[in-house]
């Protein structure tokens, strides 16, 4: 056999290798998205959780009970004060997205109690929390060009941005930490390039943080807020093997005096175990917080695969297989 040939055979063979690992790492055929809903359930911890069929809100539920006709509900999170859970996601209607509020005296049995905050752009992401006995939001607010925080007027129906931590500045999915030793909000750009700011208070000066070694592309985009397990705090991001949206996995924040990094701890959330249609595509975001009784609550979203046909993506798999070369060449 000539010569050329035999190059020519290598070269077919390298790439079709080639292929096949990009292929494994994102695969080139992905279920097309459907219409997301949310989940909830009590877990005694947080590894190895499995996905629970009965604890599911869906978008068809909310769309029997809305004048506007509702495409999906997502980015759960939740706040418990007193007996009452207090959930708030993300809901689309016809136009820009908006946050709207669930309320359940036992976290089972939920009531759809409306939209609490409109806005002339996207909103989602909702992420409530209590600090110094005030009620905080921070939303995406990436259609305003600004991180904004809101403050609630009147818990939980009235909001109001009482800051802007972020100015400037087209940022996906803040999520914050407040905590004695540490300030802290990540994100992510359009690029999927993460971002890490620092500050003294929650309305102090958040500034970037230049000893950050950032994650770009695949498990970049935070999918929920920080949780703190046994003193150590974590970080849900999203994982999009399988596509946008199939995936949650947990990272460790790593952090000295000079250098700030996050470390793969557990892939959570990929698929549900048990066959769920709700869920049957994947899921992308996760609030767990440690509950009275020393176990924790979580709640999550899913997406409904609108069926067994899949979609050819292999530019998705060319891009992001190069990422994780830049991003491996970069360590």
């Amino acid at each position: 056999m000539k010569k050329g040939a035999l190059f020519f055979l290598g070269f077919l063979g390298v790439l079709l290798l080639i292929i096949i690992i990009m292929n494994y790492r994102y695969p080139f055929m992905v279920a097309p998205g459907g219409n997301w809903s949310v989940g909830y359930q009590e877990a005694s911890q947080i590894s190895g959780m499995d996905v629970s069929p009965s604890g599911i809100i869906t978008h068809q539920q909310v769309n029997r009970i809305t004048e506007e006709e509702i495409a999906y509900i997502a980015d759960p999170f939740f706040i418990k004060e007193q007996d009452t859970f207090y959930l708030f996601t993300e809901i689309k209607g016809k136009d820009n997205a908006n946050i709207a509020l669930f309320t359940s005296e036992d976290g089972v049995d939920y009531s759809y109690e409306g939209i609490v905050l409109d806005e002339t752009f996207h909103l989602s992401y909702p992420q409530v929390l209590r600090h110094k006995e005030n009620f905080y939001m921070l939303p995406e607010t990436k259609g305003a060009n600004q991180v904004l925080l809101y403050k609630a007027e009147n818990f939980p129906y009235s909001w109001k941005v009482v800051d802007t931590l972020i100015k400037d500045r087209a940022l996906k999915d803040a999520s914050i930490l407040l905590s004695k030793e540490l300030n802290l909000l990540v994100a992510v750009d359009d690029d999927l390039q993460q971002v890490m700011y620092k500050a003294d208070s929650l309305n102090g000066k958040w500034n970037e943080v230049k000893e950050f070694q950032p994650r770009w592309g695949n498990e970049s985009r935070p999918g929920g807020r920080f949780v703190s397990i046994d003193e150590d705090w974590y970080l849900p991001l999203q994982n999009h093997i399988e596509g946008y949206g199939t995936g949650i996995s947990l990272y460790k924040l790593l952090f000295t005096e000079e250098e700030f990094k996050f470390q793969l701890a557990n892939k959570l959330l990929l698929k549900p175990q048990e066959e769920i249609d709700w869920f049957k595509r994947g899921m992308h975001h996760l609030d767990v917080q440690p509950i009275d009784d020393g176990g924790y609550y979580m709640v999550y979203d899913g997406d409904m695969s609108k069926g067994e046909d899949k979609e050819l993506q292999w530019k998705r798999s060319v891009k992001w297989n190069l990422v994780d070369l830049y991003n491996y060449l970069q360590l």
